[in-house]
């Protein structure tokens, strides 16, 4: 079963880019992504929210990682990952890659360098252990996380 990039994130069960300008920037297909559990049981950080406790909640999952980059093979560019705004307030995303891929971290709303350099395969493979973060106050339900990935690429 494909599964693209989009995990939901269940409170249930606790209830930069360089200065310089690109040529142009394309959308990468990640259609080929398999993702271990589209829904991430998130734990509070501290056993005792609310008070002086600290009210954030952490979940983690892996990712196999599938970029088709076949239609700029042979180009040299820079591939981030991006995440759209998030309703229920500050979210973050911390990985760790297999190598082939920048570890890293992004907030909701911003996009981050994964890779720079030449695009030398038709498809980018790594396996990303992804921990998220949020506020336990403030995520109530389910919330759809849709990271993509875009590329800029040099001129040629």
């Amino acid at each position: 079963m494909r599964r693209s990039l989009h995990i939901a994130v269940a409170a249930a069960a606790l209830l930069a880019a360089p200065a310089m300008l690109p040529a142009a920037t394309y959308r990468v297909d990640d259609s080929g992504t398999q993702v271990s559990n589209n829904s991430v049981q998130m734990r509070w950080d501290s056993p005792l929210p609310g008070g002086a406790a600290r009210s954030g909640v952490t979940g983690a999952l892996n990712v196999a990682l599938r970029l088709n980059v076949a239609a700029w093979r042979g180009r040299v560019g820079r591939i981030y990952m991006t995440l759209p705004a998030s309703p229920s307030g500050p979210l973050s995303a911390t990985w760790s890659t297999q190598g082939r891929l920048l570890p890293g971290s992004l907030r909701a709303g911003e996009r981050t360098l994964v890779y720079s350099g030449l695009i030398s395969d038709s498809a980018l493979e790594d396996t990303l252990r992804l921990t998220l973060q949020a506020d336990g106050q403030r995520l109530v339900r389910a919330e759809a996380l849709n990271f993509s990935f875009e590329i800029d690429l040099d001129d040629p």
